[in-house]
């Protein structure tokens, strides 16, 4: 908790204990993702005195709230060339995030962050920063710059507990993504430790669930899922927590059950800023083509497509994965097959290597009969890489006895819905 600056106190006087006491508590809430609270308990320390630490909390607990304008002109009231370096930039980085996420203005939100790395020349600033640029870059669907400055943050002695935890939270969901899992866990665990504030701890969540998934635990996978959900606040936390809950049951193969979960979700984060909001809604899409619902996926799709952009580009190929279920759907097998191909790429050119396995592996769900060559070309070594080259295999062969062999290995993990398409591609063939 940073303890209000004396400067703010109106006429020189001292905060009060109940005034300091308040931004603690706001703060504390901040920090566990119950934002209702923490912009109650914000509002009624400002009552008392104005205080820069007080307003930030404000400021913060409006932004994950998908209060954009609102957070803006709270900050707004600030005059940054009056703050010295330390204020300016506990200033400069939620109004920069702001503008990123719930302004919807990643460009602006960057050059205004890289302004701000070249006024500030203290070591743990300048990690700070570099925290929040690795963000914004993982966001914006280049994961392996945004591991490069994670990295440098990760290992300078400068780098304080809020930007460790900001580069620990993109690494765990970049190397995830990346099909680098040996540090996965390891780094989720020290932006926990960091105490960074509660929303991030979703970022590094889905870095864990990726990679349990493609070990074969998807029992682990769906637990911690579920552990995040039950221990959610009601709002973004709760929608957040229930898309990851979802994730996991489109891996198993329940659709529906996914579905019931992303309608409220993707309502709930529609008004907000977050990546996760277009990310709901290219998940849902999924499971609503899965279970047969044309006209309602093609909805969805289409609010997918209107709320993607440069904020939510690491998500590219989720959005295309949407387009090729959708198109499967309506009978388009060639279209459903070349989304998946796209998606793929879009995967793999943005070195999202565990990314394009998924898509290779709807890709092979779907009938594509080339898609061997992609997943063979990606060289991961997890237990869904295997399993999944082994029934491409089977499937460009013409293999019944391989493809019901895909099936069986598939259930055994608890992927039912890759099993079900095995065991009737088998079944096809003659």
């Amino acid at each position: 908790m940073n303890r209000p600056d004396s400067r703010w106190a109106r006429a020189g006087r001292p905060y009060t204990a109940a005034v300091v006491d308040g931004i603690a508590a706001a703060s504390e809430s901040l920090s566990r993702g119950d934002l209702e609270s923490a912009e109650r308990l914000a509002r009624t320390a400002l009552e008392d005195d104005e205080s820069l630490s007080g307003r930030l909390v404000l400021a913060q607990a409006l932004a994950w709230q998908g209060r954009g304008r609102d957070a803006d002109a709270v900050l707004d009231e600030v005059d940054p060339a009056t703050l010295s370096e330390p204020d300016l930039l506990t200033w400069a980085l939620p109004r920069a995030a702001n503008q990123f996420w719930m302004l919807d203005e990643p460009e602006r939100a960057t050059a205004f962050l890289r302004s701000t790395r070249g006024h500030v020349t203290s070591g743990p600033a300048v990690a700070t920063v570099d925290a929040l640029l690795g963000t914004f870059a993982m966001n914006a669907g280049s994961p392996v710059r945004a591991m490069e400055l994670a990295d440098e943050v990760l290992a300078s002695a400068d780098a304080d507990e809020q930007a460790v935890g900001w580069a620990a939270a993109a690494a765990a969901l970049c190397n995830a993504r990346m099909g680098v899992f040996a540090d996965v866990d390891a780094l989720a665990l020290r932006a926990i430790d960091a105490g960074h504030p509660g929303l991030l701890r979703f970022t590094s969540a889905l870095g864990q669930t990726t990679a349990l998934v493609l070990a074969g635990d998807l029992d682990g996978a769906q637990r911690l899922a579920e552990d995040l959900a039950a221990g959610a606040d009601a709002g973004p936390s709760a929608a957040i927590a229930a898309l990851l809950v979802a994730d996991v049951l489109l891996w198993r193969g329940d659709p529906s059950g996914a579905a019931a979960l992303l309608e409220d979700a993707a309502a709930a984060l529609a008004p907000t800023g977050y990546s996760w909001g277009p990310l709901a809604w290219m998940l849902l899409a999924q499971a609503l083509a899965q279970l047969g619902r044309i006209a309602d996926a093609g909805r969805m799709l289409g609010r997918a497509e209107a709320r993607h952009g440069l904020k939510s580009m690491l998500f590219a190929p989720e959005l295309a994965l949407a387009k090729a279920w959708t198109s499967a759907a309506r009978r388009d097998a060639p279209g459903a097959v070349n989304a998946a191909r796209e998606a793929a790429r879009a995967a793999e050119r943005g070195g999202q290597s565990a990314v394009a396995l998924r898509a290779l592996l709807d890709a092979v769900r779907l009938g594509d009969t080339r898609a061997g060559d992609g997943i063979a070309r990606l060289e991961m070594d997890c237990v869904v890489a295997s399993f999944a080259l082994d029934y491409a295999r089977a499937l460009t062969a013409g293999d019944r006895a391989g493809l019901v062999a895909a099936s069986e290995v598939f259930a055994g993990i608890g992927m039912a819905g890759v099993a079900a398409d095995a065991a009737r591609q088998a079944e096809a063939v003659r």
